[in-house]
């Protein structure tokens, strides 16, 4: 495999590939649906579906397929080939990205009325399966739209170095508290979000973080599994809309070449995975503050209300002009991630009983582009 720097020098010797390859095409654009999404739809539900597809999710693999029922109701399942089965073997974080989904839809369909797992869930332990993940009735909204609604088209995953300033705390307890704090007292599990800027204690968890990924890297399966959510250039990125992009130019030719080649990347000795692993390691290392959210269960319907709180985090960041991204690694459930896993409560002060559900970064970096989503229409079920 090669890495950027090599490919932009072999392209430099090749200059009369350029002009072929610079052609106008007519490839879609990744990330149209991020510029005034819902830009003449009449139905309160279209409307909102062009936020919720804007979500945050696991690999980007934007796992929702729906149903528009009647004349009022939304039923959203999951996709079941969307899926991580390494990495995530319960389908815990794909069920939190449903949950993202649904707290955009709500902040914009209006007033609304939802039940989780309307045919029943699966049981603790079990993956998600073709019952649905929620119903969602729409009605006139009675209170005020949630002010971090505005924020939904601008927030992104920003997986970049972020500078050595930390947030200030106050900024922490608002995203804390847009969080823990947005469902009425008593109406769910009750979620905790704490973080963490203390240079010592930040540097603690820059190494759990770290030997997480690295463990990852050296795990052939679950490398194998992020290849195949890799997408290599503009033109793949197009293509599929969807996945992890890594901004390699020409990347047909070097696929060609043998260049981009599937063995290359999943081992972890291989020069460019080395590379990788250095870059990865710096952007660890940029991180001023940390943040995870914990909850008393980890059951479905609890899944989903985490990651209905982690968008409103997002969001919360956004408006307060602050990156945040997600370090899942160590939270993940499979086997060969057991021993790390097993760290992370007592580093974090969090008692035994409880899950914890998210760790991320939070920091401030330069602005990125949004991640691509793919049309509207591919996410409505006929």
């Amino acid at each position: 495999m090669t890495t950027r720097r090599h490919a932009l020098a072999l392209l430099a010797a090749t200059p009369f590939l350029s002009s072929a390859a610079c052609a106008s095409d007519q490839r879609p654009d990744p990330v149209a649906g991020w510029r005034s999404p819902g830009a003449g739809e009449a139905d309160p539900r279209r409307f909102a579906l062009a936020h919720a597809i804007l979500a945050p999710n696991p690999h980007n693999t934007q796992p929702w397929l729906v149903e528009f029922n009647g004349a009022d109701t939304m039923t959203l399942y999951c996709d079941l080939d969307r899926r991580l089965p390494f990495t995530d073997p319960l389908d815990r974080q794909i069920t939190m990205g449903c949950g993202a989904f649904l707290q955009l839809y709500a902040m914009k369909v209006g007033g609304w009325e939802m039940q989780y797992f309307p045919d029943g869930a699966p049981e603790v332990g079990q993956r998600l399966d073709d019952r649905p993940i929620a119903r969602v009735k729409n009605h006139p909204r009675l209170d005020p739209e949630d002010p971090l609604g505005a924020h939904i088209a601008t927030r992104r995953t920003n997986r970049s170095d972020y500078t050595a300033r930390a947030p200030s705390a106050e900024a922490l307890v608002t995203i804390e508290q847009a969080g823990a704090n947005w469902m009425e007292p008593g109406s769910h599990p009750f979620l905790t979000v704490r973080s963490e800027a203390d240079p010592a204690s930040v540097a603690t968890i820059r190494d759990l973080v770290w030997r997480a990924f690295d463990r990852e890297m050296r795990t052939r399966g679950a490398q194998e599994e992020t290849y195949g959510w890799l997408r290599f250039g503009e033109e793949e990125r197009a293509r599929h809309r969807d996945g992890l992009y890594i901004d390699v130019p020409f990347s047909g030719m070097l696929r060609a070449l043998g260049m981009l080649d599937r063995e290359g990347i999943v081992n972890p000795e291989s020069r460019a995975s080395r590379q990788a692993a250095a870059e990865w390691r710096r952007k660890i290392d940029s991180a001023p503050a940390f943040m995870w959210m914990t909850t008393p269960d980890d059951s479905p319907t609890t899944r989903l209300l985490a990651g209905m709180a982690y968008a409103r985090m997002n969001l919360a960041a956004t408006a307060a002009g602050l990156a945040m991204h997600p370090w899942s690694q160590a939270l993940q459930e499979y086997e060969e991630m057991a021993d790390i896993y097993a760290e992370v409560k007592p580093l974090l002060g969090i008692p035994a009983s409880e899950t914890v559900q998210m760790l991320v970064r939070v920091g401030h970096a330069e602005a990125v582009e949004p991640a691509a989503r793919r049309d509207m229409a591919e996410f409505v079920r006929a």
